[in-house]
């Protein structure tokens, strides 16, 4: 009886830790990458550019969870002011709101904004959601308003994506 007992409870901790193992914390850094447009509104630095006249975008993140509702993520997103190519380097800070099937998120998102020979500092905003497809892989979509910190005067991006999050 006593070895039955020791068997069974091997065997229970056997499985439980390999369907654990099979699952994705959800905590886990993800990698992921999106597809959007992006919305210019104003002129930087003498660049004609039509208000809210769409570019593509496309860009890269790395969601980093410290806590469960918590989350930093540096990004990269590109895009362009008329025929000039626009990067921008962000680090957001993202807080997360579980619900039911999804994750709905908002965060500031402060970095650098890099077209021509410029840089300049830039601020926004976030909110969007993601919902989880698979066991590790998540589907996104996302909205930045961003202010271009320029001399004379600021420029406006409005950033709309989708994508994906692979977590490790």
């Amino acid at each position: 009886m006593k070895k039955l007992s020791v068997l069974l409870i091997f065997s229970w901790l056997l499985v439980s830790f390999s369907t654990a193992s099979a699952q994705p914390n959800r905590r886990s850094v993800g990698l992921g990458v999106s597809l959007g447009a992006a919305f210019p509104q104003g002129n930087p630095n003498d660049i004609q550019i039509d208000d809210w006249d769409a570019s593509l975008g496309w860009g890269f993140h790395v969601n980093i969870p410290l806590i469960g509702t918590f989350h930093l993520t540096p990004s990269a997103e590109l895009y362009r002011f008329d025929k000039i190519n626009a990067t921008d380097v962000s680090l957001a800070f993202k807080f997360i709101v579980p619900a039911l099937m999804v994750d709905l998120y908002v965060g500031v998102a402060p970095g650098l904004t890099t077209y021509g020979d410029n840089t300049n500092f830039h601020i926004g905003g976030l909110g969007g959601l993601s919902f989880n497809l698979f066991s590790n892989l998540d589907l996104f979509a996302e909205c930045k308003y961003k202010i271009i910190i320029l001399d004379d005067s600021n420029t406006r991006v409005l950033h709309t994506n989708a994508g994906i999050l692979f977590h490790f």
